[in-house]
């Protein structure tokens, strides 16, 4: 009797591991998989005025917001760093993309020193794939802003260095490579960016209707995007989101302010950024003199280091030193000796419309023909971590501002 006792309890518990084990291991294999893809330069109302057949259906099938809010400046690596890390440039310090770091005493991707853009110093925050990692998630990433580098001395298991003349095609099947690798080894969060309609939209400006087949053709990419993740066995766990960095507004050769006409350059020490915004160091003992000279220029404002309307959450941090310049909407910023003449820029206040940009998402843990109301973009971080069940980093974002996307909220 005593040994049918223990034969019984040795039974029983294996019959406990093993269904503990079919526990563990089915956890394991619906863990959920995040793919967010970038269209740099891609304004909210591009889809209104051609076809988009791919976005539409996402619309249809998933979540469209009307219109994603940037934050200030509304520039590229600004941005697309935001959207990782859930806050604004002014707390994360990639403000815009090149710039002298006064506190590290060195700059931040000049022309043929591209090993800066590699070198975790300079980025703050925690990226999602560093939260990711650390929490044992592997990560991927196709040329994201901050990926290259060694943030918090965490780099993404799987990444790429930027090469602009990678086709968007070869982009998708290095992705679709990713997701077809053995469960153990596949990446739970995929990031991937294409660089258009940015350059186009900058030369022949955002309602040249020459623009509109680009769209269409981006469009059709995110097609066969999401045809090939459909071949997936597991297709049905993958979350995928359509974003920008931000969107594109029109410029004209007759608003424009032309610096070095209007100011003392003598007064400037250095200048981080271009049109339509400008961080500005003066010389020693000139900041007032500088600060007075370019307050007199129409169509332009300018603000000293920690005095920044409010709502641009924007000016504390020491790389935007000792004052920031804003063109007025539709105004440029240039200098006589700048000969090119750009039809359409970015790096406005948020509220001008024209620079916001674009939130699309479909899968299973979004609600399905859902309108979202205007949002900023510092909110996608805390969304992409509870998507991804991981501890979040502290951020400016909060999940509660987007959580009416998931069906279970």
């Amino acid at each position: 009797m005593q040994s049918f006792q223990k034969f019984s309890s040795f039974t029983s518990l294996i019959l406990v591991l093993v269904v503990l084990s079919s526990c563990v291991k089915k956890s394991k294999v619906e863990d959920p998989i995040v793919v967010i893809l970038s269209l740099d330069g891609f304004r909210w109302d591009y889809p209104t005025r051609t076809a988009t057949p791919n976005l539409d259906w996402m619309a249809e099938n998933g979540v469209k917001a009307e219109r994603m809010i940037p934050s200030f400046p509304t520039t590229t690596f600004a941005n697309h760093y935001t959207l990782a890390t859930g806050l604004y440039p002014d707390h994360h310090g990639i403000l815009v993309n090149r710039f002298y770091a006064l506190d590290l005493d060195a700059e931040y991707n000049a022309p043929g020193e591209r090993e800066t853009v590699e070198d975790g110093k300079f980025y703050g925050g925690e990226p999602i794939w560093v939260t990711a990692e650390t929490q044992q998630k592997i990560t991927a990433t196709c040329f994201w802003v901050g990926s290259e580098a060694d943030v918090k001395g965490v780099r993404p298991t799987y990444w790429k260095k930027y090469d602009h003349d990678m086709t968007y095609s070869d982009r998708i099947d290095t992705v679709m490579y990713w997701l077809r690798l053995p469960e153990e080894k596949r990446p739970k969060l995929v990031m991937l960016y294409f660089d258009e309609p940015d350059s186009s939209g900058h030369d022949f400006g955002p309602e040249n209707d020459s623009l509109m087949p680009l769209i269409t053709r981006l469009d059709s990419l995110i097609g066969v995007f999401i045809a090939k993740m459909n071949t997936l066995p597991y297709s049905d766990r993958i979350n995928f989101i359509v974003v920008s960095d931000h969107g594109m507004a029109q410029l004209s050769p007759d608003r424009q302010i032309v610096l070095d006409q209007t100011v003392d350059t003598s007064l400037i020490e250095l200048v981080d950024g271009w049109n339509p915004t400008m961080n500005i160091k003066a010389k020693d003992g000139k900041i007032d003199e500088l600060l007075e000279q370019l307050k007199s220029i129409p169509h332009l404002k300018v603000w000293k280091h920690g005095e920044a309307p409010e709502h641009l959450n924007h000016s504390t941090h020491i790389r935007t030193h000792d004052m920031t310049l804003l063109a007025e909407d539709g105004w440029s910023i240039n200098w006589s000796w700048m000969k090119s003449y750009s039809k359409g820029t970015h790096g406005y206040d948020f509220r001008n419309t024209d620079v916001n940009a674009i939130f699309y998402a479909v899968g299973p843990d979004f609600k399905s023909n859902y309108a979202k109301k205007p949002f900023k973009n510092i909110h996608v971080y805390p969304l992409l971590a509870h998507l991804l069940k991981l501890k979040p980093a502290p951020v400016d974002g909060h999940f509660d501002s987007i959580s009416d996307v998931l069906k279970n909220y």
